[in-house]
């Protein structure tokens, strides 16, 4: 086959021989296409993910911390208290394993705002006007501040408390508070 039997011109010859780029609005084109797929990044955008992502984790983490305390940042919560009163001794004695699972059961319900205090009563206790004493009256052992959006949904909550399944006897008692911040 010599040049002469070639059906293309020498000028369609010589463009197809020599490099040559396509047209400049085919390129944009593509490249806004690939852009709009995700396929490319603008040009010296460098992703790096680890600052952004030890970001992420600091504040869930802080949100974790944060978050049982907000019920008591909120004073404006307008639903009613319950004060859950402990009595009697559990029938086990509270070891590592048993005072963790107060401390849980009272974190699940702090998270939820549910729990807005609590408390262990320790020491002598002060009577301040003699009375004939009652017989056989508990004294209580400790305390957990509730609130809910009614008295059913505050029983509901008291009936998961790892006091009863110790043996302990738990009373509920609704309460309004008289005076707040000044």
């Amino acid at each position: 086959m010599t040049e002469d039997d070639d059906p293309l011109s020498p000028e369609q010859l010589s463009a197809l021989r020599g490099p040559k780029s396509p047209p400049a609005s085919l390129e944009e084109a593509t490249i806004a296409r690939l852009r709009a797929m995700g396929v490319l990044r603008k040009p010296g955008l460098v992703v790096r993910p680890l600052p952004g992502l030890l970001a992420l984790c600091g504040s869930f983490l802080l949100g974790l911390a944060v978050w049982p305390l907000l019920p008591a940042l909120n004073p404006g919560d307008s639903r009613p208290q319950f004060l859950l009163l402990l009595y009697g001794e559990p029938q086990r004695r509270p070891g590592q394993g048993h005072r963790d699972e107060y401390v849980a059961w009272a974190r699940r319900l702090a998270a939820r705002g549910q729990l807005t205090g609590d408390g262990e009563l320790t020491g002598e206790v002060d009577i301040l006007k003699e009375t004939v004493p009652v017989e056989g009256a508990e004294e209580p052992l400790g305390f957990f501040v509730l609130r809910a959006s009614d008295r059913a949904e505050a029983l509901k909550l008291s009936m998961g408390c790892p006091h009863l399944r110790y043996g302990g006897r738990v009373e509920l008692r609704p309460f309004v508070v008289r005076l707040g911040p000044s």
